[in-house]
């Protein structure tokens, strides 16, 4: 074995046993996680970017951000990190070129272990903003999802 194939194979083997372990999840602060990705190509390049609400943090401007791009007919993208118990939670409402709403989750415990689910927002489209300032386009109030796949994952 050539010395550059057994150290391409060491670096993976590290970047597997450091992905395994949840310390490559910051990696993706520098580069974005699969919701990052996801939904940008789901509302377009030429989409407005409304943001990333951090936990806790203020959600009025991403918020009304994507209310006026949805009023202007402007595909948008705005994303929440939601608190999760032992990974990574956020919710987003992405709006397509073609005029589509949709609600996309994500959870994520390493940077090779996210999962993002996709569900169409219910016709005719409306966009409520919760309590806690963000929107959503399932329902207004906060309630507990009734499962793990539940459109509406934002119970507090």
């Amino acid at each position: 074995m050539t010395a550059e194939l057994w150290g391409l194979r060491s670096a993976l083997v590290a970047f597997l046993l450091a992905d395994f372990a949840q310390i490559t999840l910051p990696l993706s602060r520098l580069t974005g996680d699969r919701m990052d990705w996801e939904s940008q190509l789901l509302a377009g390049l030429r989409s407005v970017n409304c943001g990333r609400v951090r936990i806790r943090g203020d959600a009025s401007l991403a918020t009304q951000c994507a209310l006026h791009a949805n009023a202007e007919g402007k595909p948008f993208r705005v994303i929440y990190e939601i608190q999760g118990y032992d990974s990574n939670v956020a919710g987003a409402v992405v709006r397509t070129h073609s005029g589509r709403l949709l609600f996309l989750s994500y959870d994520g415990m390493s940077l090779l272990r996210q999962r993002i689910g996709v569900s169409p927002c219910p016709q005719p489209y409306h966009l409520y903003v919760n309590p806690l300032g963000r929107i959503n386009c399932f329902q207004q109030e906060l309630s507990y999802p009734q499962n793990i796949a539940s459109p509406n994952m934002e119970p507090y």
